[in-house]
């Protein structure tokens, strides 16, 4: 039991309370709102990481078939925009001329 106790202490709180909801159903535990608001995100997360790794599952046969393997870290990020540039756009327009700059002036560039 004490072991019990010790892992549970290892993990975030709130994981813990989401697992325990998922195996037990239910728990009356009183937790202040933001718990709650933090456990419906984690709930909102898993779920969608879940049906993005079915997708990926079904996506498999295809992509080895075009030579275009992806792990599922990669595609998760693709999918949910992970990936996705969140610099201003003048600064990303900025490295982009820069670059083009560098390969006109050296005929190659680091793209």
């Amino acid at each position: 039991m004490e072991e019990f106790f010790y892992i549970g202490s290892k993990v975030n709180e709130v994981a813990l309370i989401d697992l325990m909801l998922r195996r037990y159903g239910t728990l009356t535990l009183p937790l202040s709102v933001e718990k709650y608001c933090e456990i419906i995100m984690l709930a909102i997360e898993s779920e969608v990481k879940e049906n993005r790794r079915k997708e990926w599952l079904a996506m498999i046969p295809t992509m080895m078939l075009a030579g275009e393997y992806m792990t599922f870290d990669e595609y998760y990020e693709k999918a949910t925009g992970k990936n996705i540039d969140m610099r201003p756009t003048d600064v990303i327009i900025a490295e982009i001329d820069a670059k083009h700059a560098e390969v006109e002036k050296n005929g190659s560039g680091d793209f």
